[in-house]
């Protein structure tokens, strides 16, 4: 009985950290939303600006290895950090500013703001419902599950039609992403989701 009672809350626990760890993650992930704004009005700023961003993170993680940490960057990094980093630079920041800046290199704007939708909602959605639900896993994808994959497409059906396009184009860019998204390539899915996206999009569908 009192191995049972101490298991259960220290399990719940558990859970909310794990929870609480991914919601911040992915709040600055779908952060990252709002660059097509931003990116409509000063196009130049915003691609300089992620590459310095890509460039100035990497300096601080590679300080950060040293044991040299950067005032609130490598405070952020560590909180935001899964156990898979430990000891190792954190690519994640990095891909998600190559990968927004590719998605705006190689599309045209409307294009590549379907890419970075598909980045910011549908990684981040996927992500936070798969661990908040559970359940069954996916066989083959290290771990996603079909709660954050159904998860995943939901919203970014509902996401590409209040963006005006046609439910048909929305239904078919949301499964891709989905599909997608399913790949086990770990913080490289910020690179694998926007061009993948993106390709399809401008190819076939818009």
């Amino acid at each position: 009985m009192n191995s049972r009672k101490s298991f259960f809350p220290r399990h719940l626990f558990n859970i909310s950290y794990m929870l609480k760890k991914e919601l911040f993650r992915k709040t600055i992930h779908m952060m990252s939303s709002f660059v097509p704004f931003f990116y409509y009005l000063y196009p130049q700023t915003v691609l300089i600006s992620l590459l310095f961003m890509s460039i100035f993170y990497l300096a601080s993680e590679v300080l950060r290895q040293n044991n040299i940490n950067i005032p609130l960057i490598s405070k952020v990094t560590e909180l935001a950090s899964r156990t898979r980093d430990n000891g190792k630079i954190v690519l994640g920041p990095i891909t998600l500013c190559a990968g927004i800046f590719m998605a705006f290199t190689f599309f045209e704007y409307r294009t590549a703001t379907i890419a970075v939708f598909a980045l910011s909602f549908g990684d981040g959605v996927a992500s936070l419902i798969g661990k908040a639900i559970q359940g069954p896993k996916i066989p083959f994808t290290f771990g996603k599950t079909f709660s954050g994959s159904i998860g995943c497409f939901l919203f970014l059906v509902l996401i590409y039609s209040s963006c005006g396009l046609r439910f048909s184009q929305a239904l078919t860019l949301a499964f891709c992403a989905s599909l997608i998204e399913l790949f086990p390539t770990g913080d490289y899915d910020n690179l694998l989701i926007p061009i993948g996206v993106g390709t399809i999009a401008q190819t076939f569908i818009i």
